[in-house]
């Protein structure tokens, strides 16, 4: 039995000819995982997006001590230096780093807005902070005509 914690979340992993769709779905579907979300315009936006990407690494690092330990208790009644084994050992690492690398953040700025892309670092489209753009802040920018929205200026 694994005494390793693990997280449900599905993680992204490349594959030959695959676009960037999926990595996004993925990322963003962890993303949405995090209970501090709605927190975004109450703190400055780099500690939010840095809070984030610890939640993401902290999740993505869960799951690979998981796995690593599930593929040690299962492999250690076999002889070490197997060739498979060690090739085993070889693909995990590399997987490893592609999964840790499907959770890291784009963090430029937004296409739209001054908030933090939060798309994966590796997309392709243009930077987006993945927000309505409207400010859920009161503050004297957004007090100058009552019941209109404005879009957000945070930095």
């Amino acid at each position: 039995m694994v005494d390793k914690p693990d997280t449900s979340a599905r993680f992204f992993l490349a594959t030959a000819g695959m676009q960037n769709s999926p990595r996004e779905e993925a990322l963003a579907t962890l993303r949405g995982t995090w209970d501090q979300a709605h927190s975004r315009q109450l703190i400055p936006d780099a500690e939010w997006a840095l809070k984030l990407s610890v939640h993401l690494n902290n999740m993505a690092e869960m799951r690979v001590e998981h796995v690593r330990e599930w593929i040690t208790l299962n492999l250690s009644r076999f002889q070490a230096s197997h060739a498979n084994i060690e090739e085993l050992r070889r693909a995990f690492e590399s997987v490893t780093v592609d999964l840790k690398a499907g959770v890291q953040l784009c963090k430029a700025k937004c296409a739209s807005c001054h908030l933090l892309c939060v798309q994966s670092r590796l997309h392709e489209s243009s930077h987006d902070c993945q927000t309505s753009h409207e400010c859920i802040q009161v503050c004297d920018f957004c007090d100058d005509e009552p019941g209109e929205r404005k879009n957000c200026t945070m930095s």
